[in-house]
């Protein structure tokens, strides 16, 4: 861009002007931008008043010379035809519109003050490039950085080092302690980062709460093992905001060049995939990539795409697991369990599929599908003669934050006939108790259809008294955990035995989950459990398996087990039962 300055020669304006000015009119003198004439000799003929004040700011003006090189530039600009550039004056910047007039030399000059847009224009350019919460730069320049010192490590055949840094529940922090919490933290992270590093390192915001580091010329894995410790340590340090102080921490991911990666968009990505093995290994702590991570990730991404597949063309299968009522001796329900035996992985365990349902959000119509399925059945086997039967149907915290949950349950109710007193609907403690307030919302909703609720995995989560006594509740599961400490040791099933004793101080029923031996349901019978379901009753059955299972059903195998109990137990604990329901109740 040429930044020339005005020469301005000396002459008498009205008489060089003459009959051009007249013949104008008073528009152009009058016009709010900038217009002058220069002659073939570079000399101003005229200016309007506006022009005069641009020729001020170039300390200039009708009476004094133009630089030599503000006139070249016109000339230069365009000798025939008309033509436009941009010209600065002090800190303004003006866009010159040229016109030549052919017949005497003579160019006519407009001026138009860009100086605002200009501003702008840099603003954005400076956005674009910084983050504007931190000031670190983005992902586009780190991306554009970590290319340039890839090729730098590549000539000289050193290493290179890239660190991705997620912080740990940033989400919930940011849901409780609220998002200018939150945008703090986000701050002190990228100070604490910056004071970390070398001159020659490089840190950048790559968006939400992730951040990344490239570190050239690292001094071997264990310079990079105690660049990460360091970064640990300086991120686990309390973070003091209005809401009060918050405990961070961070997982970090690491990838090396060239070992893990010789080109800069591998290198970030096996990086993340380091972070996330991280992640779920608890967080608060930092992982180097290695070769097995990354033929992880290529399974997961297979089997999301097989996943989605086999929901689209509905080849899952969902089994059942029998309910045993120990008062009755009568299964009474069951629990829905999605089944997955893929043509080229095989069977393919809930483990590893549910959580890559859940994360792609294809849990949603996953669900769905088990929901109507789910519930058809039931309706089929009652009809049948084979029950009473109730269905329990798992809900994840995906589905259970889907705003058209309501809506699926009473449409999958209306399309399958099922009385919606014969569904149960399952779900953890922690997806109830990470939103609660959302969760008391949707659990009235649920309830207003009819529908009876569960606890899953009673124990493992939040095991808040408070939600049993607010949430529209009827059933706790005890965890198979717990179930098997059952004869184990001395205090074995004491935890089975408080979980009971809450559900009856809150008029709940409970489940034990996972029940495998007759000592352990003899037990849970002499607690007097209500139900129990597990591999001593049945594994989950595919459709048919369980049809048949309930047309042959016979108590009398579990009736052994159920005389173990005994009564006489039962009066033995009749008096420490009832003193820790005044206390449950009390607290409550």
């Amino acid at each position: 861009m040429r930044k020339p300055n005005y020469r301005t020669v000396a002459t008498d304006h009205n008489a060089t002007i003459g009959g051009t000015v007249a013949a104008a009119g008073g528009t152009v003198m009058e016009a709010p931008e900038p217009v002058f004439r220069i002659d073939a000799e570079g000399a101003v003929r005229y200016a309007n008043a506006a022009a005069s004040e641009l020729l001020r700011m170039l300390s200039s003006g009708l009476g004094s010379d133009l630089p030599a090189d503000w006139v070249a530039s016109i000339r230069e600009l365009s000798p025939n035809v008309a033509g436009c550039a941009e010209i600065s004056a002090g800190e303004r910047v003006f866009d010159i519109h040229a016109s030549p007039q052919t017949d005497n030399g003579w160019v006519t000059v407009h001026a138009h003050d860009v100086t605002h847009h200009k501003v702008a224009a840099l603003d954005a350019q400076r956005l674009a490039h910084l983050d504007a919460l931190t000031g670190l730069p983005t992902r586009s320049v780190f991306q554009d950085q970590l290319g340039q010192v890839l090729a730098v490590a590549r000539r000289s055949k050193r290493m290179a080092a890239v660190l991705v840094i997620g912080l740990d529940d940033f989400k919930f922090i940011n849901e409780t302690q609220g998002h200018a919490s939150g945008d703090n933290l986000l701050q002190t992270t990228a100070e604490r980062l910056s004071r970390c590093l070398r001159a020659t390192d490089i840190v950048a915001r790559l968006g939400g709460d992730e951040f990344a580091i490239i570190q050239p010329e690292p001094t071997g894995a264990d310079g990079i093992d105690q660049l990460a410790r360091r970064l640990n340590a300086a991120l686990r340090a309390p973070v003091s905001t209005e809401n009060g102080e918050i405990l961070p921490a961070a997982s970090i991911g690491i990838a090396v060049f060239p070992d893990d990666a010789e080109d800069a968009d591998k290198l970030l990505h096996h990086a993340d995939i380091a972070l996330d093995r991280c992640k779920a290994a608890g967080g608060d702590d930092h992982r180097f990539f290695i070769a097995e991570m990354n033929a992880e990730v290529q399974r997961k991404h297979a089997l999301e795409h097989d996943l989605r597949l086999a929901i689209d063309r509905e080849t899952l299968e969902v089994h059942y697991q029998p309910k045993l009522d120990l008062a009755t001796g009568r299964i009474t329900g069951m629990e829905a369990l999605v089944r997955w035996i893929d043509p080229v992985h095989g069977f393919v365990s809930p483990a590893e599929f549910i959580p890559i349902a859940e994360t792609s959000r294809l849990i949603i119509p996953l669900g769905d599908w088990v929901l109507r399925e789910a519930c058809r059945r039931t309706k089929e086997w009652n009809d049948a003669g084979l029950g009473p039967l109730k269905v329990a149907v798992n809900l994840s915290a995906v589905q259970f934050g889907n705003a058209t949950l309501l809506n699926d349950l009473s449409a999958a109710l209306a399309e399958t006939g099922l009385a919606p007193e014969l569904l149960e609907l399952e779900i953890t403690e922690t997806a109830a108790m990470d939103n609660a307030a959302q969760a008391s919302e949707v659990f009235a909703g649920i309830s207003e259809l009819g529908i009876s609720l569960a606890i899953d995995d009673f124990g493992t989560g939040y095991s808040s008294l408070s939600y049993l006594k607010n949430f529209p509740v009827q059933r706790i599961k005890i965890d198979k955990a717990f179930v098997d400490d059952i004869g184990q040791t001395a205090k074995g099933g004491a935890i089975a035995r408080a979980i009971t004793t809450l559900g009856e101080s809150f008029d709940m029923a409970v489940t034990a989950e996972g029940v495998e031996t007759a000592e352990q349901m003899a037990f849970l019978h002499g607690i007097e459990c209500q139900e129990v379901q597990g591999y001593f009753v049945s594994k989950p059955l595919p459709v048919d398996a369980f049809s048949a299972f309930m047309r042959d059903f016979d108590p009398s195998p579990f009736r052994p087990a159920l005389d173990q109990s005994g009564f006489d137990w039962r009066v033995q604990q009749k008096n420490w039962r009832r003193g820790l329901l005044g206390d449950l109740k009390a607290f409550a």
